[in-house]
């Protein structure tokens, strides 16, 4: 019982960070809700690696971990997105409710919607994963953790000195709209990916590997927590050239 029980305290750890991300994100406090992302992502990793070891792989355990990982990694980052079409200027407007006995009124910012575009976009990705059982060696479009690390790390490396002159730019309702509309596509795309999962890949996936760790020790020393959003860029960038290898026969499909 007590084994059973070890993957179901981390996936419930995961949930928590994911839970609190959504809190400090509601706050603008943006460096503790990518702090609490990584936290999930971690203990994310961790629930699969010891349901695994202790061979106590179940149903439950796969819907509570797709459960978690749609609030850490769906919920979290549409928070964090919505937070910042508020930081973009738009305007509230003001909204009356009548119904039946119940009259209320209430800001709201309709931009915020589409910050919640990656939510609904994970949440289909969540759910195509637990019906498709063929990733087991890659994945089949962006995972929504990569997707919640660059959102969660945007607007920390919009506060570093290099990147700081595009935070205008960025934050304004075309760019964070376009973010949105992306991220959707590469996380539901037929977009073969080479994951750490598995070490059963082929020579060049093992390369690309060690490069993109090298790669990104290197951005973290310099840019710090930052420096999760250009990994996640220089991760895509790697897939295009290991896709574009294997359509010329020198890398596996």
């Amino acid at each position: 019982m007590i084994k059973k029980s070890v993957p179901h305290f981390f996936t419930s750890l995961n949930l928590i960070s994911g839970c609190l991300s959504i809190y400090f994100a509601f706050l603008f406090q943006f460096e503790t809700a990518f702090i609490f992302i990584i936290t999930g992502v971690f203990f994310d990793v961790w629930d699969g690696f010891f349901a695994r070891l202790l061979k106590v792989e179940s149903e439950l355990g796969v819907q509570m971990d797709s459960m978690a990982d749609m609030v850490t990694c769906g919920v979290a980052p549409g928070m964090i997105l919505a937070q910042l079409f508020v930081l973009a200027g738009n305007r509230a407007v003001d909204v009356e409710l009548e119904w039946s006995f119940i009259q209320t009124s209430f800001e709201f910012i309709p931009w915020v919607l589409v910050g919640f575009i990656l939510t609904l976009g994970a949440a289909f990705r969540l759910a195509k994963f637990n019906l498709d059982k063929s990733q087991k060696y890659t994945f089949i479009g962006l995972p929504t953790p990569a997707m919640a690390l660059f959102i969660g790390s945007l607007p920390i490396l919009l506060k570093q000195p290099d990147f700081v002159f595009l935070k205008p730019l960025v934050i304004s309702n075309p760019v964070l709209t376009a973010l949105a509309l992306i991220f959707v596509i590469l996380m539901n795309a037929k977009f073969p990916l080479f994951s750490f999962k598995s070490n059963q890949t082929g020579l060049i996936d093992v390369v690309l590997k060690i490069l993109l760790i090298l790669i990104s020790i290197l951005l973290f020393w310099i840019f710090s927590w930052g420096a999760f959003c250009i990994i996640i860029l220089v991760y895509l960038i790697l897939n295009l050239i290991r896709n574009s290898m294997a359509r010329i026969g020198l890398a596996e499909e």
